[in-house]
């Protein structure tokens, strides 16, 4: 494996069942981009989240977390950070009260970090805040300081702009493209708004049944004329090769 690669898939395999959910996934991430891996609902995109994170047991393959294969120790897992679906927080506390609580096993020393990250996604002044009193967009910010906190290598986002109105789905873009460009950040989201993560991503991976149909980088697609969209639906769709 290139020593570039802050992750790499090979092979994954994966069936509930009978039903084959993951079939035969090999993708890889350089250092430094940002890769959105596009499908639509239930096209095996959070299966292959939940695998790198030791949630979801393959039936086959290997994941390489900075060249190591994982799963290894829990130490390995705190050079990453995670939105995965809607983050789940304790209502009855207060916003700081559960960072502070994040930081008690992901590690002390970043309570320090709190304020700052506060700061960067504009949350600092309900940092005194219980969560119930928080809106949608807020939570979903909120759910992106926690994962930051630990300073993370790579940053891991499932369908993070979900139930955002439009000026939330902004602030969050731009969130994103500053905390990469500012910390050299490689970021994995996924999403089926293919628009809104083309956007942002140097690379993107189509995901359809199971299958990574098609791993490609955002300039080669611009090159070829065609938008996202008609680019995606030919490949789903159509099963052209392009």
């Amino acid at each position: 494996m290139l020593v570039d690669n802050v992750l790499e898939i090979k092979k994954l395999t994966k069936s509930f069942g009978t039903q084959l959910v993951l079939d035969d996934v090999s993708l890889s991430l350089k250092k430094g981009v940002i890769y959105g891996l596009l499908g639509a609902n239930g096209a095996g995109k959070t299966t292959i989240i939940k695998s790198i994170f030791d949630l979801v047991k393959p039936n086959s393959g290997e994941i390489y977390l900075f060249g190591e294969q994982m799963p290894q120790s829990v130490e390995q897992y705190k050079k990453l950070g995670s939105i995965i679906e809607m983050p789940v927080f304790y209502e009855n506390m207060t916003v700081e009260e559960n960072l502070l609580l994040h930081c008690d096993y992901m590690g002390g020393q970043f309570k320090g970090n709190i304020d700052n990250v506060l700061q960067n996604v504009g949350l600092i002044n309900e940092k005194k805040k219980k969560i119930d009193q928080l809106s949608v967009g807020m939570k979903q910010r909120l759910g992106l300081v926690r994962a930051l906190l630990n300073e993370p290598e790579l940053l891991i986002l499932d369908e993070p702009i979900n139930g955002l109105d439009p000026e939330g789905i902004i602030d969050f873009r731009n969130l994103i493209l500053s905390i990469n460009q500012t910390y050299g950040t490689t970021v994995l989201i996924s999403s089926h708004i293919l628009i809104e993560v083309f956007k942002i991503a140097d690379t993107i991976g189509i995901v359809a049944k199971g299958k990574l149909v098609k791993e490609v980088s955002k300039i080669a697609i611009e090159e070829m004329g065609v938008g996202i969209e008609e680019y995606y639906l030919s490949l789903v769709k159509e099963g052209v090769s392009i």
